[in-house]
Parts: C-alpha cells; sequence; structure tokens
C-alpha cells in the first residue's frame, strides 16, 4: 500500500541498526535476541525507538535497506556509523593515474603530473605550445592553457621549456623565488640552533649537578656558553641599501594566491587533488564489509556485503497483478482517518538461494492497533529464471476483496521469490506521521556447512536473524 499524506509525505519502509555510533563496545552491545529474551513471549515486543516522541533518535537509527551493511561474524546489520573506514587506494582523478600510497605525502596529496586546475573557473588546464618562441634557437616553450575561459600561464609568468614534468618545473620556478629562498634560510638557521641547543643539554647532563663539579663548568665555560643565547637572524631583506625598503623583495602578493571570496586571473594554478578508495570494517569484530578494486578504472568491489543481499527486503507495493497477462491493479491509497480500519499491504522479497523463514510481530503503539494476518510465511528461494518469466503468479487478490483460503489467511500475492502480505492498521489518535514497527525474525539454512558440527554429520549452519522495520504510512487525520 503507497499512501500520500496531505504535505506530500511519501509512505516509505526504514530499518533499525541497533548500533550506538562510535561509542558502542562489544562488550556494552546488546543485540535485539538478547532484549527479546528478557521479555514475555505472549506480550508484544516494545520498539527499541519511538518515531513520534523521538524523531531525531530516529533520524540516527533508521536507515533505508540500500545504506546498510551485513557482518557475517556478528549475524547484525551494520550503518555507516558503526563502521571503520580504511584507504584502500589513492588516484588523480582526471588522469586516473594509480598514486603509491607511501608517495601521497610527499606530494602533499596531489597529482605529481601535468593536472591543474584553472585558477579562474577551476576547469582541468592543458599543456599546449605557445605561439611565440623563447630563445635565440626559436625553442618553443609551453604553457598552461584553459580551453573554457582562455586563461593561460604567461598572465602570471609561467612559461615551460618541455611538456612533461611541469610540477617538478613550477618548484624550480618557486624555489628561485626571493620569498621560497628566505625561508630555506629562516628553516636552515632554526635547525642549526635545535642541533647546538640539543648538543649543550647531552654535554650538561654528562656532569653531576653538585657544588663540586659547577666549579669545573664554570672554569672550562661549556656552562656560560649554554646559557648564552643563539645569535639572532638577520633577513636577507635588511642586509640590502639603505635605498632599498626592507622587505621588499618579500613581499607575498595575495593574488598569487586563491582567495576563498573569489578567484583572480593572477592566481597561481593549484594541483588536483588525489581522491581515495574506502574500505569498510565492521567496528565489533574488524571483519572487512566493503572493499573495493585498488586500480581507478574499476569499478567492481572485492567484498561487498550489503544487507540487501542477506535480507529480506520490505517495501510497499503501489499496485499488485490481478491475474495471469492481465494489467497491475492499484491498491486502496484512502487517506488514513482515526478509528479506521485500513489495509497496508507489505511486499517482502528474498535475495538469498535458500529459503527463509518469516516471522512478523507487530510492536507496542499506544494510539494504534495493528493485526498482523500472516505472521509466518515461507519465501521461496530466489532464482534467476524467475526474473525472465512475467506469467509466474500463484497466488492473486486485491486486499479487500479475497478469493482464495491463502488470500484469507492474509497473503495477497505471491510471485517468484516475493510474497505480499496484509496487515489491518487501526489509528486512535491524528498524528503528523504514523510509523508502525514491525519485528521481522528471518531464519534459513547456510549454504556452506557447520564447522563445528562433528564429522560424521553433514549439518548446515542455520542463520537467524531479527531486525526492527518501521512502516511509515503518513499523516492521520
Amino acid at each position: 500500500m503507497s499512501i500520500t499524506s496531505g504535505d506530500d509525505t511519501q509512505a516509505n519502509v526504514l530499518y533499525y541498526c541497533p548500533c550506538s555510533g562510535c561509542m558502542r563496545t562489544k562488550d556494552g552491545a546488546a543485540s535485539i535476541d538478547e532484549q527479546l529474551n528478557t521479555e514475555s513471549p505472549d506480550a508484544e515486543p516494545a520498539a527499541p525507538v519511538d518515531m513520534e516522541t523521538q524523531p531525531q533518535l530516529a533520524a540516527l537509527r533508521t536507515w533505508p535497506i540500500e545504506k546498510l551493511y551485513y557482518c557475517d561474524d556478528c549475524s547484525q546489520v551494520r550503518c555507516q556509523r558503526c563502521v571503520i573506514e580504511e584507504p584502500a587506494g589513492y588516484h588523480c582523478p582526471n588522469c586516473l593515474f594509480d598514486v603509491p600510497t607511501a608517495s601521497v605525502r610527499s606530494e602533499k596529496n596531489c597529482c605529481a603530473r601535468n593536472c591543474f586546475e584553472c585558477p579562474v573557473c577551476t576547469h582541468v588546464l592543458a599543456v599546449v605550445e605557445a605561439e611565440s618562441s623563447r630563445g635565440d634557437g626559436g625553442q618553443p616553450c609551453f604553457v598552461l592553457s584553459c580551453a573554457v575561459c582562455l586563461w593561460d600561464s604567461r598572465e602570471i609568468g609561467w612559461e615551460f621549456e618541455k611538456s612533461t614534468g611541469i610540477s617538478a618545473q613550477i618548484e624550480r620556478m618557486r624555489a628561485a623565488q626571493p620569498a621560497a629562498k628566505e625561508y630555506t634560510s629562516l628553516l636552515d638557521y632554526w635547525r642549526s640552533v635545535q642541533r647546538a641547543s640539543a648538543t649543550a643539554n647531552s654535554a650538561s647532563h654528562s656532569f653531576s649537578t653538585t657544588s663540586s663539579f659547577k666549579h669545573r663548568l664554570t672554569s672550562t665555560g661549556l656552562q656560560n656558553n649554554t646559557s648564552s643565547n643563539p645569535p639572532p637572524y638577520t633577513a636577507a631583506s635588511y642586509r640590502r641599501s639603505a635605498d632599498k625598503p626592507p622587505l621588499s623583495d618579500m613581499a607575498i602578493s595575495d593574488a598569487n594566491y586563491v582567495s576563498p571570496a573569489g578567484n583572480s586571473r593572477n592566481s597561481e594554478p593549484q594541483r588536483i587533488r588525489l581522491h581515495m578508495k574506502l574500505s569498510r570494517r565492521c567496528r565489533i569484530c574488524h571483519h572487512i564489509l566493503i572493499k573495493p578494486e585498488s586500480k581507478a578504472q574499476a569499478t567492481r568491489f572485492k567484498i561487498q556485503l550489503m544487507a540487501a543481499n542477506f535480507l529480506p527486503t520490505v517495501t510497499l507495493p503501489r499496485a499488485l497483478p490481478r491475474g495471469r497477462g492481465t494489467m497491475l491493479g492499484p491498491l486502496n491509497t484512502d487517506p488514513l482517518r482515526v478509528g479506521v480500519t485500513v489495509p497496508v499491504v507489505l511486499r517482502f522479497t528474498n535475495p538469498l538461494y535458500t529459503e527463509v523463514e518469516v516471522s512478523v510481530v507487530a510492536g507496542r503503539m499506544r494510539d494504534t492497533q495493528v493485526e498482523v494476518l500472516e505472521p509466518q510465511f515461507t519465501l521461496p528461494p530466489f532464482a534467476d529464471l524467475w526474473e525472465l518469466d512475467d506469467d509466474d503468479y500463484d497466488v492473486m487478490s486485491t486486499p479487500g476483496t479475497p478469493s482464495s483460503e491463502t488470500a484469507r489467511r492474509g497473503i495477497v500475492h505471491r510471485q517468484g521469490n516475493r510474497i505480499a502480505i496484509q496487515i489491518q492498521v487501526t489509528p486512535q489518535a491524528s498524528t503528523s506521521c504514523l510509523s508502525i514497527p514491525l519485528l521481522v525474525k528471518c531464519s534459513h539454512m547456510d549454504e556452506m556447512a557447520d564447522i563445528d558440527a562433528p564429522e560424521s554429520s553433514a549439518s548446515r549452519r542455520v542463520v537467524s536473524n531479527a531486525i526492527w522495520v518501521y512502516v511509515s504510512l503518513g499523516a492521520v487525520n
């Protein structure tokens, strides 16, 4: 059933992740099965989050199934807040060059090839041969040119001898500037001061601090040298002539750098930043959930454990097939009203190649009565041939007009690995958004044999999962 509220809020289905974000630990984690064991088996289970009274917490804990991961070691769903991200590879988004991890820091997380951004429009610059030649021999020169805004590096005085190794040529140009030379001189000065201080401290600690050795330090002159201040540093611009103002060659114009407010044609082009691919691990057991291919051109994943590939997908269908060869029959889209029972159809899809036993239990709610007509059913396994067969219908009936015994039990549609069931919802109070918590328990036989079982028996491991699903149906008038 697809219900649209008065403010055009589309109904949706969200899955609950039982994590507590980055503060979750293995000792303090409590699974849904442990929480259910503490309650009475006949009583309705209490939902972990109330969507109406705790909207902020629900926004952090509920996710679409497409954005959830599944850890097969913990048999639990994992959201984006309870995984650990690790870099799997670095590459340039322009030339798609795979950069080794050891070179990322030395290259300042930028591409070391001829990849630059235009300082005006941030478009990728191209290395072209300039029209004019440089030098007496008529050797060609190369410039960085933008094909969008027609900017080139000659506006800032950059001309290159070769078309390759542009980054190395730019570094040599910058090293020849007075500001770069002064920075190198200042860095060497402080390094010498640091080495002298370290040598003096090691020599002073080699003697005892008693009064008998203080006289020896004074006589040798070591104490005076250690206590004396280092010679002052004199900038290169102060050693100029008196006619030239100080720091005139050291002035750094703001136009040489990209300003946050806007770009200038006198700004220097910046190297393109590297991108990286991320792999994700479970925060509890450190099991790999997502591991992409390290190459930049590859779009595949070596490991991809998504929840949609392990857990049944619950959706609210807009329509259901009426019969063999007929068109889709629309479902009831009447708005929710207080005291009026409305049938809601939920469709379950099995992504596994084995049968899945499903049990659906409605959570405890204060102002809404929910009745699941078919609480237990079996989802058929997934088969590739069913995707090509459009006429494989087993049971068809529209809600409100049951036409078979299966439909009267609550199953209104069955096709391939999909089963649609019907629940009765009776709101008792008006609300802006009605969300129904459903506890979905599913179990299936693992395709691999149980390693803990004896060698004589060929039993397979039973995988059980319990997840909370929140079905939002819109406003209640």
